[in-house]
């Protein structure tokens, strides 16, 4: 005969036989080795030792390397589980060559498949010396757009060639990729540097306005402007991330990122008008507007609040702008040459290099403000300032030049035969 178990001591054993498989306790870890706040540089080998255990048995243990807002940088290493309480040595690369100077936190992280336990270990890395690898500059001529690099003394050499017209082009230094755009006739196209292959394209239309206008490196590749009233952004792949749209009889030419908005020069298609757009960078719905006094030359993030807009009027005379974000307002902070601006070159937030077609490089300063010549004697129609080794970097004709920012020697010339159309800095990272 079987025996019937009443419910309420069903219940109680379900109860219990629920709560011991509940009560499973955490691991227990320790870091052994480096010490606190031991300092590294990039590509350096980190020794890790620790500790880990559990009462039953460990799953998982984790190593691997985040920065002060909690974000992994390096990959994690998964350490070989050889039993429920052990000691363990990893060898730890520092293989990311864009890691900032700070502190960083090694951590481990023990799992027994219910529960972890995280342990942490507060180091300092040294970044990278920022290295300047090539110079580039891009010219034209009857059988297309040529690409070329200038060594640390200005050894020039053909890096690439691409049929078709052009209109921009811009650098980054954090994928190693420099990017071409075509006006009416060809592509955008990046190529890996300092290589010099081509990597991917966007197609354009061969037409009788613009297909392009721009194209800027920002994050994780680049904004290429279409004549046909969108901003699109590519990643570093070459895939589409987002499309602007721009408003309905505009098209966009000059774009730039800063507190956490996408600036965008708006020009209209059938008059001189112009406007400053900002959008949500995240996005891209459109956030506010300002009228412009004509073509932008250059923007540059002042602080998070402002921004500085370099340009021409409609008359060909040069404008510094500062936009205020919050009021929607522009400002003049300072009278500019009465000539036209060609090529703006940032040093810091508040200091900048322009060249105007009166034949010199004036600097600018914000605090104190004031703009002053700098280098007399050369038309420069495009600028670099190269934060690696404290240069100038200035093309006028078919000409590039290297100038100490400090002494303002002149240290290297390279001569390239056509108009240059635009140069770039490229650094190590």
């Amino acid at each position: 005969m079987i025996r019937k178990i009443p419910i309420t001591i069903f219940i109680f054993i379900l109860f219990f036989s629920c709560k011991k498989d509940n009560n499973v306790g955490y691991p227990t870890v320790s870091i052994l080795a480096p010490a606190a706040l031991t300092t590294f540089n990039v590509f350096d080998t980190v020794t890790i030792k620790a500790s880990a255990s559990d009462a039953s048995k460990l799953q998982s243990v984790q190593v691997y390397v985040i920065n002060s807002q909690n974000t992994p940088v390096l990959p994690s290493y998964s350490v070989p589980i050889t039993g429920s309480s052990m000691t363990f040595s990893v060898p730890y690369i520092l293989n990311n060559i864009h890691l900032a100077s700070g502190t960083y936190n090694i951590v481990v992280d023990a799992y027994n498949g219910t529960n972890d336990t995280k342990a942490y270990q507060q180091i300092y890395i040294d970044a990278v010396p920022t290295v300047r690898e090539a110079v580039y500059a891009i010219t034209r001529n009857h059988s297309g757009i040529h690409l070329w690099k200038l060594d640390s003394v200005f050894n020039v050499t053909l890096s690439a060639t691409q049929g078709g017209d052009y209109a921009s082009s811009d650098i980054s230094a954090y994928y190693q990729q420099l990017y071409i755009s075509a006006a009416d006739s060809g592509n955008v196209t990046a190529y890996a540097v300092p290589a010099g292959s081509q990597i991917w394209t966007v197609p354009g239309i061969i037409s009788s306005t613009p297909y392009f206008t721009n194209v800027y490196a920002y994050g994780d590749a680049v904004y290429a402007s279409y004549y046909n009233d969108y901003v699109k952004y590519y990643n570093n792949a070459g895939a589409i991330q987002s499309n602007t749209a721009t408003a309905t009889g505009y098209y966009p030419i000059k774009t730039c990122i800063w507190s956490n908005y996408l600036f965008v020069e708006e020009k209209y298609i059938s008059s001189t008008i112009r406007n400053l757009v900002l959008f949500y960078a995240a996005t891209g719905g459109a956030y506010q507007q300002s009228n412009l006094p004509g073509p932008v030359v250059a923007m540059y993030g002042m602080d998070y609040n402002d921004v500085f807009v370099f340009g021409n009027t409609n008359s060909g005379t040069g404008y510094l702008q500062q936009y205020n974000i919050s009021g929607n307002l522009f400002y003049s902070p300072v009278v500019m040459p009465s000539a036209k601006i060609l090529s703006v070159a940032q040093i810091d937030t508040q200091t900048y290099l322009v060249g105007f077609d009166n034949g010199s490089i004036y600097l600018y300063t914000y605090n104190p403000n004031s703009i002053a010549p700098y280098i007399n004697g050369i038309t420069a129609s495009h600028l670099q300032y190269d934060v690696a080794n404290n240069m100038i970097i200035a093309s006028s004709g078919t000409s590039v030049y290297e100038y100490n920012y400090s002494t303002l020697g002149l240290v290297h010339t390279a001569n390239l035969g056509d108009s240059v159309l635009n140069i770039h800095v490229l650094y190590n990272h």
